[in-house]
């Protein structure tokens, strides 16, 4: 009777394993940033994307780093199979998804969750290529916002001449800032929320998750706060050598990364929410469609002149944000 049990266990399990499980999976490396290192909140979502790697034949060592940029040139060595990095970081490998940080391109989550979705579908597997670099999962890392120390900053005017903590490897963000006049004080992601909590700029830019993660309250103090306007999307993007991949993998990772964009987005969301109301400083009605305006100019420049942001890339969301709302005066005109 127990042997029989067994054996009926035995079967029932064989059939739960994976296709994959009786081929050995390749082993490679994930060199994964997060600021918070292993104990941060997307390297826990990677461990999960790594046991499901596992079924799609790969089998990643995950390592943690807290610098993004030596995760970037560690990958550009060759001494990481693959990383996960942010959107601008991974527009010095592909430029088609290194552009969907473009400033004031995603509105809300809801926006860059089409987006993501269309990209996971396989006949837009071309784009995701990028000589011998892809692009096999994106995720959602949150709203970018400006956090400064003085409410009165409310409206871009407002901007000129302030002091602004700008990521020096950020191409478009200094056109942008150049833009509203303000003055640039290059910084990275070590150093930017120091600058600001010590008084040193008087603005920066940076998703909600580090209002406590970074403690940038300090640095808002009595009498700052959050902009209510996202800036842009951040996103943190897997990518790989696809040669040395298995054949499907690049698809079924882009599809996991999709079927798992709100679980991501909630984790900004949450962090969102806790900030406190007093805090959100709103930009009055009359400067929306000014704000909108002036992100579009700097797209076009930035996709023009200075060849940052690939067109197709801007097309894609213009027509999304089209999609979601129609009345939007961009869409009654082919600039993007």
């Amino acid at each position: 009777m127990f042997a029989k049990f067994r054996n009926v266990l035995a079967a029932a399990f064989a059939l739960a394993l994976p296709a994959t499980a009786g081929a050995q999976a390749v082993q490679k490396s994930l060199c994964v940033f997060d600021p918070s290192g292993a104990n941060g909140d997307i390297f826990n979502v990677i461990k999960d994307y790594r046991a499901a790697a596992v079924a799609w034949g790969v089998d990643f060592q995950l390592k943690p780093y807290t610098e993004e940029k030596t995760a970037a040139e560690d990958f550009k060595a060759g001494k990481c199979d693959a990383t996960l990095i942010t959107g601008v970081r991974a527009r010095a490998f592909q430029r088609f998804t290194g552009s969907l940080e473009a400033m004031g391109a995603m509105p809300t989550y809801a926006h860059l969750e089409k987006v993501v979705n269309e990209l996971s579908r396989a006949k837009a597997a071309p784009l995701m290529k990028s000589g011998d670099y892809e692009v096999t999962g994106i995720f959602p890392g949150g709203s970018i916002l400006l956090f400064v120390n003085d409410r009165s900053i409310d409206t871009v005017g407002e901007l000129a001449g302030k002091r602004l903590a700008t990521l020096d490897y950020d191409e478009a963000a200094k056109v942008l800032v150049r833009q509203v006049g303000a003055s640039l004080v290059a910084a990275d992601i070590g150093t930017f929320a120091g600058m600001f909590n010590n008084g040193n700029v008087d603005a920066c830019y940076a998703p909600g998750t580090a209002y406590k993660a970074l403690e940038l309250y300090k640095g808002i103090g009595a009498k700052g706060g959050v902009v209510k306007y996202p800036i842009a999307q951040l996103t943190f993007q897997l990518l790989i050598r696809s040669a040395s991949f298995p054949e499907g993998y690049a698809q079924k990772s882009r599809e996991w990364s999709a079927q798992n964009f709100k679980r991501v987005a909630a984790l900004a969301q949450n962090a969102e929410k806790s900030i406190p109301a007093k805090t959100w400083i709103e930009i009055p009605a009359a400067d929306l469609e000014k704000y909108d305006q002036m992100f579009q100019d700097v797209r076009v420049r930035l996709r023009d002149n200075e060849k940052v942001f690939d067109p197709k890339t801007l097309k894609l969301m213009r027509g999304v944000r089209c999609q979601i709302e129609a009345s939007r005066a961009e869409c009654a005109t082919q600039r993007e």
